[in-house]
């Protein structure tokens, strides 16, 4: 099990408490506009085994490269992330299964910790039929990286743990940690960054925007800004009018008191954007 606290799946203990502005964003969905607190240092606590031994439930958390995938819901004729997951799993386990993803994320969103579920099955490859007691989660992360690095590279699991057959990685979920990268100024973005950031060419008034995320504190409807899956796109949209000056203050209180999506700016681009965290209650 890794040991990188960006990884692994997290437990509800942390020295932190949730941000005032994560707190107002929204009720917890499964959309990827999320906002909540940061993740803790705590790591994976003791494994627990399905209540079925025939059938052991994981929750792996994995990362990727947004900008090659056509979103994480699996869908026809489109790369997606469960459907490539789910093929290297197959490919591992010798039979289909279905991966239940603890967050949607839209096409060029990227992820370093989305979390989902499997069941997975383990049958004897020497004598069909025979049923073998469950795979370590250390063998399952080695193996289905094994099969996912022969494909594009742009997806890896890092982090699994076994997990009781009624642990569910969507309605389990406690928090969800985001986090956006916006980048401003004339100079042309270096090759590292392109399709990882969004490139602003203006320079941003940074106090202007902090004021207006004043406005966005506390407790609030924030219907201007639920837009399906697009929450924090559109509130960094406002930010960044705001910095530009193409939005004042009151622009933006006028914006939320609106409580329709069609009174917000245009949103920010899918590819700067980051499910970084999905918080749980585990042992």
């Amino acid at each position: 099990m890794t040991e990188n606290p960006k990884h692994v799946l997290d437990t509800t203990e942390t020295p932190q408490k949730p941000s005032k502005v994560a707190k107002t964003i929204g009720d917890p969905s499964d959309d990827e506009e999320e906002p909540h607190q940061q993740q803790s240092d705590s790591g994976i606590g003791p494994q627990s085994m399905s209540q079925n031994p025939k059938i052991q439930r994981y929750l792996i958390a994995i990362e990727y490269i947004g900008t090659r995938f056509s979103g994480s819901q699996q869908q026809l004729n489109c790369r997606t992330v469960v459907g490539v997951l789910q093929e290297a799993f197959h490919k591992f386990v010798g039979q289909p299964v279905s991966i239940f993803c603890s967050s949607r994320t839209d096409a060029g969103v990227h992820a370093l910790s989305n979390v989902c579920h499997v069941d997975v099955e383990r049958i004897s490859k020497r004598k069909p039929g025979e049923v073998l007691p469950p795979h370590e989660p250390a063998v399952v992360k080695k193996a289905v990286n094994h099969f996912l690095q022969k494909n594009e590279g742009d997806i890896m699991v890092v982090d699994v743990r076994s997990v009781s057959a009624d642990f569910h990685a969507r309605y389990k979920a406690q928090e969800r940690t985001y986090f956006y990268r916006l980048l401003s100024g004339p100079e042309s973005l270096s090759t590292f960054e392109k399709d990882r950031t969004w490139h602003v060419p203006e320079e941003l008034n940074l106090q202007a925007m902090q004021e207006a995320c004043k406005v966005l504190g506390g407790h609030h409807d924030f219907s201007s800004f639920r837009a399906a899956a697009c929450q924090v796109r559109l509130l960094v949209g406002v930010l960044k009018s705001a910095g530009t000056g193409d939005l004042t203050v009151s622009d933006v209180e006028r914006i939320l008191n609106a409580k329709t999506v069609t009174a917000a700016p245009p949103m920010a681009p899918a590819h700067g954007l980051y499910l970084a965290h999905v918080k749980y209650d585990l042992p």
